[in-house]
């Protein structure tokens, strides 16, 4: 039998070691596409050193890399570095791992101009995670709970309305998150707008994710990332939910986590409600658009719902809301120019684990059952 190569020994590492394991094919191999990915990310000579590595969060020393390869501890030095200033592994010191999955599938769309190897990574992407189901692994744990959820602006919640927290954005990112905050260019629009195929390109920006704690730090190290205070990091959520994009972040109650702002067309999330046939991509948020007496019918609001859940009621002639669709992000109840539809308590779900390093815990070991 061939022996494996450094690629495919570092998407093995990948596979045994990362939550989400790698993508595959339906045999159950891992996807061929995929250790083509990996061969854009990293040269056969960087191969040969990081296969030695481990996924995100085991650190292994430059010394003990060299120690494992054979190789000068100036000669491992200097590939590990390289690779780190490209954003393709992670250092602390040094200290070294492979990227998680969601960086690494991601990494050539976090930078807005495009690189070399750029398309093709776009195009293995399509082939990896979509064509073959990667993209269920990413959204949901295998027993059907959502790694992300909903989190609304609290200026669409009823004032009367109970608030949790950590419930709606304002209060999450003032009292739930990291000190260190980053806009980072947002790598699913950024990914479609590069293949020539972003369908919201007249109605979006690219715009950002809002990342904290380690992951700003990296992206900020790396030149990636706009540093904001959490003040500016309300404003251009509220920006970007004003303009219609969706809000929501790990389904986690505390621990550095990031918030995501998704369009209908090209987010890995929401597309999996609208487009691939996985409805338990996003847990919904536990509320849900109701509208008031002066409710005029106007349909605007059923205009700007992503997921169809807004439609006029024939015999009342104002706005009925499709529980099973809505997801409770309070998009629409922006857009009324009554201002009389607004989230109100709808409870449905629960925030599923306690830190984020919790819900890495359920999905490496339901992913490998």
């Amino acid at each position: 039998m061939e022996a494996p190569t450094a690629h495919a020994r570092i998407a093995q590492k990948i596979d045994e070691q990362e939550p989400h394991t790698a993508p595959k094919a339906a045999d159950g191999s891992i996807h061929e596409a995929f250790i083509r990915h990996l061969k854009l990310v990293y040269s056969p000579e960087e191969a040969e050193i990081l296969q030695h590595l481990n996924v995100l969060m085991a650190f292994t020393s430059a010394e003990e890399v060299a120690e494992a390869s054979g190789k000068s501890l100036e000669y491992v030095t200097r590939i590990l570095s390289e690779a780190h200033s490209r954003n393709n592994v992670m250092g602390l010191g040094d200290m070294y791992c492979l990227p998680p999955i969601p960086l690494l599938i991601n990494m050539h769309h976090f930078y807005p101009e495009t690189r070399d190897g750029d398309i093709e990574a776009a195009k293995l992407h399509e082939e990896y995670f979509v064509k073959s189901g990667f993209y269920k692994k990413y959204q949901t744990v295998k027993k059907g709970t959502p790694v992300g959820r909903v989190i609304p602006i609290d200026r669409a919640i009823e004032a009367d309305q109970q608030v949790l927290a950590g419930e709606e954005a304002h209060d999450y990112i003032l009292n739930h998150s990291s000190e260190q905050l980053a806009l980072v260019p947002c790598p699913c629009r950024t990914r479609t707008e590069k293949l020539g195929t972003r369908e919201c390109k007249d109605e979006f920006p690219i715009g950002a994710c809002i990342m904290q704690g380690a992951a700003a730090a990296h992206f900020e190290l790396l030149g990636l990332g706009k540093t904001v205070s959490k003040e500016q990091a309300i404003a251009y959520f509220d920006e970007m939910v004003e303009l219609g994009l969706v809000g929501h972040t790990l389904n986690a109650e505390v621990g550095d986590r990031l918030i995501c702002l998704c369009c209908g067309c090209c987010c890995s999330q929401t597309r999996g409600r609208l487009e691939w046939d996985n409805p338990d991509a996003l847990s919904p948020s536990n509320f849900a658009p109701q509208p008031g007496e002066d409710c005029v019918g106007c349909e605007t609001c059923a205009d700007r719902c992503l997921f169809g859940a807004l439609s006029l009621d024939d015999e009342t002639d104002q706005i009925r809301v499709d529980i099973e669709k809505c997801i409770g992000c309070g998009v629409c109840t922006l857009a009324c120019p009554q201002e009389t539809l607004k989230l109100h308590r709808h409870e449905r779900s629960s925030i599923a684990f306690e830190t984020p390093a919790k819900l890495d815990q359920s999905m490496a070991r339901e992913n490998r059952e």
